[in-house]
């Protein structure tokens, strides 16, 4: 725990749990975090409704005690009522019984009743529909499960054949979708109290536990750029480090405001491609420690303007896109501009949550003599990510690719192949990045079919290492990764010095 705990106001926009089991309280939300101790079993903590990583598999919380903040493992709570001894106490049933239960999902395969307590005769609190999902909090008390209702937070007694197991809710699965008719399906939501903003260091500086006191977690270097969570409230400030995602307290004279780090970006001119997620948030900046401003939905059509550098959700793809348009069909199939005049400029969804539009045919090529007399040649499309083998004038193969993300672009203009490479081990360590002198930590083990085409290090090779939904967008370090079979075709098609045309 923190040596000097943080004191906090009583919480509100929250709900209370308790532990199941023994659980470390964290530093961040990622398996990097520090621990600051363990909580017993039935210790009381407080989750605020805010969550600064929704998605991760811990949650944010206080603890009751020290009033200490810091990250829990999600699976080691259940909803409670608050202490006995706080204000306003409640009389919950317990949930914190033998440490080997985990709470687990459930769903109603037919309509049912959340009662309010285990017995006959109880009174019911909740008609729930089909499918409603539940996370059951404690073993079976007769012939009904202890639960909290998904959607509405409730907690009651469910009959227990009438459930069956379920997944858990996906992000946002709760939320009612965004309407058809433009401007409503993306009008913001009403302005926080209080914005996140950026601060970059003017000195070396440790990061604390407390907001006086505290244990340090490190520091930062001269200009490292931090996110301030909320309001200055004394010598210190809350604040969140980009680069590990975790919270601390840093002293308000280090620092100064800042514009925010500057992300690298690849300007492009109408990349197209549709959501995946069920509903996605879109950012005003290229990461999740800003609230969203609107969202899209399954199958929405999108047209980037660039792929921009921001935060890392999927290891090794930092790759977001700057969206100038979002089109939604409507009930007669005709598609429905959805960005409005009121929504800021050009906002940002991760990559990982898009893919790319089905192409009836390859793009055309620019105008180049590298084909004349029927001689091989390769274009490379990087706007649209796609490869393609010519004889002359005619295509005989294309195949999406995954080239260089923002800060590690593939190079362009014309090539050839200099040396080719059957079967290889990569090394990140061999390359570097000019402007932030970052070097990659990887080691790549049989990369088949390689094909240099520039002495730094750029070229045409499998990447397996990379799910198949990404390849259409740029997330390599400056090479372009291919699927085994595609990578196959070229190897064999292809000679040393075979020339490459590369563009946008």
């Amino acid at each position: 725990m923190p040596a000097t705990p943080v004191t906090q106001e009583a919480p509100t926009g929250g709900w209370w749990a308790q532990v199941l089991r023994p659980a470390d309280m964290w530093s961040g939300p990622t398996t990097g975090a520090e621990s600051f101790g363990q909580l017993p079993r039935g210790h009381y903590v407080f989750v605020p409704d805010a969550q600064p990583f929704p998605d991760a598999g811990r949650v944010y919380v206080q603890e009751a005690a020290e009033k200490a903040y810091g990250y829990v493992d999600a699976v080691t709570l259940a909803p409670s009522g608050p202490p006995s001894n706080e204000p306003g106490a409640t009389s919950v049933p317990s949930v914190v019984g033998s440490p080997l239960f985990r709470p687990f999902w459930i769903a109603n395969h037919s309509p049912a009743t959340l009662w309010d307590s285990p017995n006959d005769g109880s009174q019911g609190m909740l008609e729930l529909s089909p499918f409603s999902k539940m996370l059951v909090l404690a073993p079976a008390a007769g012939t009904r499960y202890y639960v909290q209702d998904g959607r509405s937070e409730r907690l009651g007694y469910v009959e227990t054949t009438l459930i069956g197991p379920s997944d858990p809710p996906v992000p946002n699965e709760f939320a009612p979708p965004p309407a058809l008719t433009p401007p409503p399906a993306l009008t913001p939501p009403p302005a926080p109290s209080y914005r996140p903003t950026w601060v970059a260091a003017r000195r070396i500086t440790d990061l604390w536990s407390g907001l006086s006191g505290g244990t340090s977690f490190g520091r930062v270097a001269i200009g490292e750029h931090l996110l301030v969570m909320a309001p200055p409230s004394g010598a210190r400030l809350h604040v969140l480090n980009p680069k590990t995602r975790n919270y601390a307290f840093v002293d308000a004279a280090a620092v100064a405001p800042s514009e925010g780090p500057k992300a690298a970006a690849v300007e492009v001119n109408g990349w197209r491609g549709v959501v995946t997620g069920d509903v996605v948030n879109l950012r005003p900046e290229p990461n999740t420690y800003v609230p969203h401003v609107a969202q899209a939905r399954l199958g929405d059509e999108v047209t980037v303007a660039a792929w921009t550098e921001g935060e890392e959700l999927d290891r090794d793809n930092r790759t977001w896109a700057r969206v100038t348009s979002i089109k939604r069909k409507d009930a007669f199939g005709q598609p429905v501009e959805l960005l409005t005049g009121d929504m800021p400029a050009k906002p940002f969804i991760y990559s990982g949550l898009l893919r790319p539009a089905a192409a009836d045919r390859a793009p055309a090529p620019p105008r180049t003599a590298l084909g004349n007399g029927g001689a091989r040649w390769i274009d490379v499309n990087l706007t649209q990510q796609v490869v393609v083998a010519y004889e002359g004038e005619k295509a005989v193969f294309s195949a999406l690719t995954t080239s260089g993300r923002p800060g590690w672009e593939t190079p362009v203009g014309t090539f050839r192949i200099q040396r080719r490479v059957e079967n290889e081990t990569m090394i990140g360590s061999t390359l570097l990045r000019l402007d932030t002198h970052e070097i990659p930590d990887y080691r790549l083990e049989n990369v088949k079919w390689t094909q240099y085409f520039t002495g730094g290090g750029a070229a045409l090779h499998t990447n397996y290492w990379r799910p198949a939904g990404l390849f259409g967008m740029p997330s390599s370090h400056g090479c372009l990764g291919l699927l085994e079979q595609h990578a196959k075709f070229l190897w064999d098609w292809a000679r040393v010095g075979t020339p490459l045309l590369i563009h946008y």
